[in-house]
């Protein structure tokens, strides 16, 4: 498997151009980017430096960190959500990324799923012609019922069947085994069964969202999966540390 980590959960006692060295130093070939704190630029720079590839970039999720409906499912927020989209091509484009997260969003009170998803539809449509054009791919995460009830997309079989529907081959499943387990399913299970959708995978434990092995998740059964399977994409670390990152790493030694 190919170990990347996201630097915004991650080896943040750094500076942010600085933890692209951290990564690799620490034995990860690639990094992922939730969000850019620095110019496009200067990432890709820290990147070259550090000898490693940056496989994702999160699209602005707009209010959802706070709260908020977010952009990607949401009527009336079409202009934004496209300029966030982009953007964030362009940055992927400049750090040599190949996959760009198009965000989460969620139902707001006055308007109903279905509208949402039509508006899902619609944005990512325009969305993914940005992308093609820029040799980029979309992915599209779904999240849990715990974490965010409102959340538009709430699971991995929904986001598979919404994906099928809609753009299979043109956008990606971003399958996140944290998300997968909040909701009570099994994580193996259903990443050998959306293998064909999935493009990236991210992993924290359950519950908590800690390394693996402060949890409840069986690691050595869902790492196992992703091993015998026909995957060869990234596998990302996104949890909480919770102390030096370092402190964190020996799964890294006993699934790399």
């Amino acid at each position: 498997m190919r170990f990347s980590t996201s630097i915004n959960f991650l080896f943040s006692e750094h500076p942010f151009l600085q933890r692209f060295g951290a990564a690799k130093a620490a034995g990860f070939e690639g990094v992922e980017i939730q969000l850019l704190e620095s110019s496009a630029e200067e990432a890709a720079a820290a990147a070259r430096e550090a000898e490693i590839e940056v496989a994702l970039l999160n699209a602005s999720m707009g209010d959802f960190l706070m709260g908020g409906p977010g952009l990607s499912g949401v009527p009336g927020r079409e202009a934004e959500f496209a300029e966030a989209i982009a953007a964030a091509v362009a940055s992927a484009r400049t750090m040599g990324a190949r996959h760009v997260h198009v965000g989460p969003s969620r139902t707001p009170d006055d308007e109903t799923k279905e509208q949402c998803l039509a508006s899902l539809v619609s944005n990512l449509e325009v969305a993914v012609d940005i992308a093609e054009a820029a040799e980029v791919t979309l992915l599209l995460e779904p999240m849990n019922r715990i974490d965010a009830p409102t959340a538009l997309i709430q699971d991995v079989d929904e986001a598979a069947a919404f994906l099928r529907q809609y753009f299979n081959d043109r956008i990606g499943l971003q399958f996140d085994i944290y998300h997968a387990a909040q909701n009570g399913d099994d994580p193996a299970a259903l990443f050998e069964m959306h293998t064909d959708l999935i493009r990236h995978v991210q992993f924290s434990d359950s519950p908590g969202r800690g390394a693996p092995g402060a949890g409840a998740i069986d690691f050595d059964r869902v790492f196992g999966a992703i091993r015998d399977s026909d995957y060869t994409g990234w596998v990302g670390a996104e949890y909480l540390p919770g102390k030096p990152t370092l402190e964190t790493l020996d799964w890294l030694s006993r699934y790399a």
